[in-house]
């Protein structure tokens, strides 16, 4: 009987220890995985991508008209002939002696009246000599104010206030009978206008340029709603004076003929887009359009079949496109930091490429999307 207790005894403590080691295992197994996944979560990486834009533009020749082609806009090709008459004024000029007038205060000390004709010379203290414009009586014990003129045309007669004699009158007579001027003579000296040839040249140009917009004013009334560009082909200018002349002004009359091709500006503006979004050279580059209005010059054209080829300008900025499949995070997952600087580095816009992990002390990236930050700043 003893011995069959013992049997017993012993037969129960096999499975309590068995039991205890079971849950001594699952129990170190759960801090292992707790301090793995602990671990694992504390494991990330923050990718600072530093891009600058580049800047992109096109020229495209682009059919319009009637016709529904590929790459064509629809629109309407029609010119319109303008008259128009302006008046210039020359800036060139040439002096050209005259004679120098001016006014004198003529004095009479006696008690006789003193009548002067006209031309009567007076003699200025520095020799110059006038001459009276009009007859003038002057008053006894009195004086009068008279218009006079140089002799001699020139600038000799530009003279500043002086005292004036009468030549003409005995030598008592001209102590009573003399003359005295305030102010300057002048225009000794005359400005003449001539026109030059620059004159001429810069004239026509303005006509020009006045006929050119008058007609797209009037060929923009006839088509609202469009987009419009125009082409003076023609013009033909005229005037009744020459280079050389002098005139004090001159008039230009001219005509003109203007092409113009309107069109649907937003159909313009997309097939410009389309296009610019053509020079991404892949899915790394995104093409972002001017905002600025598409540029747009006429070719060639036929009013008659209402159809023209332009010229489109459009121009807009390249950068590095955010989502792109060469950024996906998983593509990272395992990379230290020399691998991934080699891989950003090589790719379009990439200027420089920060890269920090946490905790500071490990070396490759988490095979955990969630724990890698991509950010993509742009710099000037």
């Amino acid at each position: 009987m003893p011995v069959r207790r013992h049997e017993n005894l012993v037969a129960a403590t096999q499975p309590i220890r068995f039991y205890k080691f079971v849950a001594l295992t699952f129990l170190f197994i759960t801090v292992i995985l707790s301090g793995v996944i602990m671990f694992m979560s504390s494991k990330r990486t923050s990718i600072v991508i530093e891009t600058k834009s580049a800047p992109v533009d096109i020229t495209d020749s682009v059919l319009v008209g009637d016709a529904d082609k590929l790459g064509s806009v629809k629109g309407i090709v029609v010119s319109t002939e303008v008259t128009g008459e302006e008046k210039f004024i020359p800036t060139e000029t040439e002096d050209r002696e005259a004679q120098a007038v001016g006014k004198v205060v003529l004095y009479n000390d006696s008690g006789l009246t003193q009548p002067l004709v006209a031309t009567t010379r007076l003699l200025s203290a520095d020799g110059v000599l006038f001459r009276l414009k009009e007859r003038t009586v002057v008053p006894a014990a009195g004086s009068v104010e008279a218009a006079v003129y140089a002799a001699e045309k020139g600038a000799s007669g530009n003279i500043g206030p002086s005292d004036f004699t009468i030549p003409g009158l005995s030598a008592t007579r001209q102590k009573e009978i003399y003359a005295k001027s305030a102010g300057k003579m002048e225009e000794g000296l005359v400005g003449v206008g001539i026109l030059g040839k620059s004159d001429m040249d810069k004239a026509e140009a303005a006509l020009r340029e006045s006929l050119r917009k008058k007609a797209e004013e009037q060929l923009a009334r006839e088509n609202p709603g469009l987009g419009g560009v125009f082409k003076l082909v023609e013009s033909e200018i005229m005037s009744e004076n020459k280079v050389g002349d002098e005139v004090y002004q001159f008039v230009l009359t001219g005509t003109a003929t203007v092409v113009g091709v309107f069109y649907e500006a937003d159909a313009l503006r997309a097939l410009a887009e389309k296009s610019l979004a053509r020079k991404a050279v892949d899915d790394t580059e995104k093409i972002y359009p001017s905002s600025e209005l598409v540029l747009v010059k006429i070719e060639e054209y036929d009013v008659a079949d209402n159809i023209a080829t332009l010229q489109v300008f459009h121009s807009g900025l390249s950068k590095l496109n955010p989502e792109s499949s060469q950024l996906e995070k998983s593509l990272f997952f395992g990379k230290n930091k020399d691998e991934i600087r080699r891989y950003l580095l090589r790719l379009d816009h990439i200027r420089s490429v920060n890269i920090k992990f946490t905790p500071a002390w490990i070396r490759t990236v988490p095979y955990v999307g969630d724990h890698v930050e991509i950010i993509v700043k742009e710099v000037n």
